[in-house]
């Protein structure tokens, strides 16, 4: 993710969280037309943590905001 990206995300993460992080991993998972839940299941994130964004949970939220906006890019779930 570009710096403008990252700022486009942060910008309306605050309004609209499962909207601005459906942008942000269309782009880094360069899968432009696909909706939030095929992008969780894309991004390969531990099932607790896909669970966790599908039902919308805060925290979890937060946390994937936090690593595109320090990463620009998804963490290695390992």
């Amino acid at each position: 993710m570009t710096k403008r990206n990252v700022e486009a995300l942060l910008g309306s993460y605050d309004d609209d969280p499962v909207g601005a992080l459906t942008a942000a991993l269309r782009l880094v998972l360069e899968r432009s037309d696909d909706s939030w839940p095929e992008l969780v299941r894309a991004a390969n994130f531990t099932e607790t943590r896909a669970a966790a964004l599908l039902v919308g949970e805060q925290g979890a939220l937060d946390d994937l905001a936090g690593e595109l906006n320090e990463l620009r890019d998804l963490p290695s779930e390992g």
